[in-house]
């Protein structure tokens, strides 16, 4: 056993040997590595000599990588703006070059068939980000009035949801042709944003190579995914106990036999706030006919005052719960809750019929459940 395990062993422990050749550039220049593990930076650095520069270590698996040359040598100073000369590429056990006659953020890398992935996973969705840099450019070319029209701001979120599924869908796409790439699992991961399909995108990674699916990302991935699944449409909802403003303990089971919407929020959120007109007009709408609101508040414990403080000036008629531990909120936790504003819609059986409805879509949904 032991001698079946040695080669691997070794094989693991050669780690990465980074070479780079930036032109002629030369001391005091000197360039920076840094990757996280585990959510802690690693930060390696070394002086250029005649534009050579060498990294030697080790990753426990693939992942992001920044190398950043600093041309001069000096030390950040607060009262300039840096000038950062950075490339972004995946690092791995592997013996890697990177080359470039000047600047650093036009090298090329050689060596690994990831980064030769990515790129080309990158000319593949290049056109669709294209699409997503000229929107940006048409709203900034529009005058203060016109970015204010609501008309046009709708039309323009309707425009960015269509390149963002077309997005979607590509990076989708692309995990599913290539199973056996770490490309795979970094576009899929990249799809699971504050609101994913979890199931289709469980069925995508369900079908990468079970190398990919055991990855580091991979297994992140995959823990995301069924924290996700748990709270999707059609499934019940979980049910939790929490104390409301008075320290009552309410259950969201107690709103059994209504149509409730759990409403995650907190005081100091400024989209929150500007989202709860919508929440009060709704409730007024729908209440007598059996709708509810239940509001779980993401404030921190030192603030319960300014929470009771924006259900007061909101106008917040319905029940408000929280532990007041922000987003260590364990309703949160259970949610799977990334970024508020974020709801759910639970039907009166406790099924999840509708999440993260804002605005006219929430007025939408509760016409058709009444109508």
């Amino acid at each position: 056993m032991t001698m079946l395990g040695l080669p691997l062993w070794c094989a693991a422990q050669q780690g990465y040997v980074i070479t780079g050749k930036i032109g002629t550039l030369d001391k005091p220049a000197k360039a920076f590595l840094s990757y996280h593990i585990n959510g802690v930076r690693h930060l390696d650095s070394t002086v250029l000599n005649k534009g050579f520069f060498e990294f030697k270590g080790i990753v426990p698996s693939t992942r992001e990588a920044h190398i950043r040359i600093i041309h001069d040598g000096m030390p950040d100073n607060p009262i300039y703006k840096p000038v950062y000369d950075v490339y972004g590429f995946y690092i791995e056990n592997k013996n890697l070059r990177i080359e470039t006659a000047d600047s650093i953020n036009k090298a090329k890398i050689y060596g690994s068939a990831v980064n030769d992935d990515n790129a080309a996973m990158g000319a593949l969705l290049k056109p669709i980000y294209d699409q997503f840099t000229a929107l940006n450019d048409e709203y900034r070319s529009k005058n203060a009035q016109q970015k204010a029209d609501t008309a046009y701001i709708n039309s323009l979120e309707r425009r960015a949801a269509k390149i963002t599924a077309e997005t979607i869908a590509a990076k989708r796409k692309y995990a599913l042709e290539h199973p056996d790439s770490y490309m795979a699992i970094v576009a899929l991961n990249s799809t699971m944003g504050e609101t994913f399909d979890a199931q289709a995108t469980e069925k995508v990674f369900n079908k990468l190579s079970p190398e990919i699916r055991g990855s580091e990302l991979g297994q992140a991935s995959l823990k995301r995914i069924l924290e996700v699944v748990r709270t999707e449409e059609g499934v019940i909802a979980p049910d939790f106990t929490q104390d409301d403003v008075n320290g009552k303990p309410v259950k969201l089971s107690d709103f059994r036999g209504h149509y409730v919407l759990v409403d995650f929020w907190a005081s100091w959120c400024g989209p929150c706030r500007r989202e709860n007109p919508n929440l009060i007009k709704a409730y007024a709408d729908f209440k007598d006919k059996g709708f509810r609101i239940l509001g779980v508040s993401l404030d921190k414990p030192a603030d319960k005052e300014k929470w009771l403080k924006a259900i007061k000036d909101d106008g917040l008629t319905w029940t408000q719960v929280s532990d007041l531990k922000a987003w260590d909120n364990q309703v949160a936790k259970l949610y799977s809750v990334t970024a508020i504003p974020m709801n759910f819609l639970i039907d009166p059986k406790g099924k999840i019929v509708a999440k993260y409805l804002r605005g006219e879509a929430l007025n939408a949904k509760l016409k058709e459940i009444y109508k």
